[in-house]
């Protein structure tokens, strides 16, 4: 299993702890977890099988299956009549952590930007700073998903 599975799966577990010593906050049932670590696990058989992409136009990041196997489950909880729906803090904060997951990525991309170029972002205030990255992020997704898409159809041609 990879590390950002690995990571997400013990978020799921951390944020199952937190929701049930929150008193403020329901206790959701525990098959809500259940479906989560099951969603996270189907995403971690197209990553072992190489399923990911069999079938798929358009290939797609682990980072964003994984959000859609969360808001699957999030649809599947709501749905389900047996189940009392889980708060919505349960799933946003295991997105939340996702997501952290892609601004260190950013982050660190933009700092070795600033090493490589020896740029002095010192009297660069905050906001734009974070405008900068939502930019680099931006067009770094947008990049990564072009080669993806190039290798891809690569590897539909060969086959």
């Amino acid at each position: 299993m990879s590390k950002v599975l690995n990571v997400i799966l013990k978020t799921i577990k951390d944020v199952q702890e937190k929701n049930a010593q929150n008193p403020n906050v329901p206790t959701a049932d525990p098959s809500v977890f259940d479906l989560l670590r099951n969603k996270i696990q189907q995403v971690d058989q197209k990553v072992q099988t190489k399923q990911m992409q069999k079938g798929r136009k358009n290939p797609k990041s682990i980072l964003d299956m994984i959000k859609d196997g969360i808001e699957g489950a999030r649809k599947e909880n709501k749905k389900d009549k047996n189940v009392e729906t889980a708060p919505g803090s349960v799933f946003d904060n295991i997105l939340k952590k996702v997501n952290q997951t892609e601004q260190r990525q950013v982050n660190s991309g933009i700092k070795k930007i600033v090493t490589d170029y020896n740029l002095d972002v010192s009297r660069i205030p905050r906001e734009m700073i974070q405008q900068i990255q939502q930019q680099y992020q931006g067009d770094l997704q947008k990049m990564n998903q072009q080669y993806a898409q190039a290798i891809h159809d690569i590897t539909k041609k060969i086959r």
